[in-house]
């Protein structure tokens, strides 16, 4: 459903194909997924797409796509579905007698895992998420079980896929800024110009930086062209994160998984997200991580972390941490393999 999707399953299909398994990997169409699992070599049975704006929209594009999805699941006849907390994929399994095995670090997502955990045979997360986060999604603590390791540690721990990576000023400082998912319900009553607020005051304190706007749809892409034109180096294609981020000196994020991945990579991390993460939490925690609620916070965060001192502490400090986590990818491969055998 996400790019992070195809980072992360990728891997675990690779695994669970080489010892035998047959694998039927389905996906909606959204606008960085396509590419992404073109270079991953993911081949993927697309099926319908995420709709557009609004709660109706979105609605009907899930029944939809819920419809097309019953013929194709049932003529391949799984033993066991998966997913990110997909309410679709969680709906159909459960419609035709398929245990369905939650893998989920995103408790905040409060409608996904609404519709979607109270249906799941299983649910796998991060070791940093207690169970009174899930708790209350009417899941027992002995359907839970924990891997300790970030789920960005998937794709850290192997080679990164190749793609292209914008074109920057390499005598400057780069900062890129992962802009917030508009669409998403857990913002819903969140401030919508927060990222206006933070590009604009990033482009007033650090005239002379690279700053990079990495958008999730065309029209972010669009909006922020029209608002802040040449100033902001804002890619059309859907660019290799990681390339980016290898020639990034700050990462500001406004959701999840990138701030992981910057952090675990070496790359000084700045949290914008409107809310409390569990994820970032830990991050903090250790040092990989700063929070900031407000323009000026970002502005102070910002200059103490385009430091060179900061920098080069930060970098050793997160090569510890990513080492001292286990690869989930066999732990969730056999648990999925059991789940099919037990079926």
């Amino acid at each position: 459903m996400t790019p992070k999707q195809v980072l992360f399953f990728g891997p675990i299909i690779d695994e669970l194909r080489s010892s035998g398994a047959e694998v039927l990997a389905t996906s909606r169409r959204y606008r960085e997924v396509g590419p992404l699992a073109e270079r991953a070599g993911l081949d993927l049975k697309y099926v319908g797409d995420r709709g557009t704006k609004g709660q109706e929209e979105q609605l009907l594009a899930a029944t939809r796509r819920q419809e097309e999805m019953i013929p194709i699941v049932r003529g391949f006849r799984p033993s066991v579905a998966v997913s990110i907390a997909s309410a679709v994929c969680a709906r159909v399994a459960f419609g035709l007698g398929v245990r369905h095995v939650a893998v989920n670090d995103s408790p905040h997502s409060e409608v996904a895992g609404r519709l979607s955990i109270p249906l799941s045979y299983r649910l796998l997360c991060p070791w940093v998420i207690p169970y009174s986060a899930w708790e209350r999604f009417g899941i027992q603590k002995k359907q839970v079980t924990t891997y300790r390791a970030l789920d960005a540690a998937v794709w850290l721990k192997r080679d990164p896929i190749a793609g292209p990576v914008p074109r920057l000023d390499r005598g400057r400082k780069t900062i890129t800024v992962r802009v917030q998912e508009s669409d998403a319900p857990y913002l819903a009553g969140a401030d919508m110009t927060w990222t206006d607020k933070l590009l604009g005051s990033l482009l007033e304190e650090f005239p002379d930086a690279n700053i990079v706007a990495l958008c999730r749809y065309d029209f972010q892409v669009e909006e922020i062209k029209s608002k802040f034109g040449s100033r902001l180096i804002v890619p059309d294609e859907v660019v290799s994160g990681y390339g980016l981020l290898a020639a990034t000196d700050l990462f500001v994020g406004m959701g999840g998984t990138m701030n992981a991945e910057a952090a675990l990579m070496g790359v000084p991390t700045i949290s914008a997200f409107q809310g409390s993460l569990y994820t970032d939490r830990y991050l903090q925690s250790v040092g990989l991580l700063a929070k900031a609620l407000t323009p000026s916070a970002l502005v102070s965060h910002t200059r103490r972390s385009l430091a060179d001192s900061f920098r080069a502490g930060y970098a050793k400090k997160a090569k510890r941490v990513l080492a001292s986590m286990e690869d989930p990818v066999p732990k969730i491969a056999r648990f999925v393999e059991r789940a099919a055998n037990q079926a």
